[in-house]
């Protein structure tokens, strides 16, 4: 196997792993719902933040939007699972194209890692880490976390970026 072949099976690979990580997280929040709503719930509330926080006028106490949030989080990471699988497939059955053709193929990918980057970067970080200061929450606080899941989608995105 040559050189490049290795790293358009790495490519292959690395996004078919990003896919099967978010269809999990996925299907962790599908079944077990409550944990990860009162994730949700907490930091959209800002109910565990500072005492004196003066942001606490963002906070958003609605039921039914905090439950419409949590249940768009689960939509867009069960896509990004679904892109990203796709993708994987893509990328295997072009695995002998010529290098314009393989590279066409991660279309899918690059939305599925895209998409990934905006839930845990823009979601998790933006909205929840800065907008409703979950970083103030020694509870809930999903920063460390995210911060987890986001780095490897960037790193990923930027490994199918090699044209081989």
């Amino acid at each position: 196997m040559s050189t490049d072949d290795l790293i358009r099976l790495a490519q292959t690979l690395f996004v078919f792993y990003i896919g099967l990580f978010a269809a999990s997280v996925t299907l962790n929040n599908i079944t077990d719902y409550g944990s990860n709503r009162r994730f949700v719930q907490h930091v959209m509330a800002m109910d565990t933040v500072f005492a004196d926080s003066k942001l606490k006028w963002r906070a958003v106490t609605t039921p039914w939007i905090q439950a419409a949030l949590y249940v768009l989080i689960i939509v867009l990471e069960g896509l990004t699972a679904l892109l990203c699988l796709l993708g994987a497939w893509a990328m295997a059955q072009a695995f002998s194209a010529p290098v314009e053709a393989f590279h066409a193929a991660k279309a899918l990918a690059f939305a599925g890692l895209t998409l990934g980057f905006t839930i845990w970067f823009a979601i998790f970080m933006i909205g929840a880490g800065q907008w409703w200061a979950s970083w103030q929450s020694k509870d809930f606080n999903g920063q460390d976390a995210a911060f987890r899941f986001y780095t490897p989608i960037a790193l990923v995105f930027l490994v199918l970026l090699v044209r081989v």
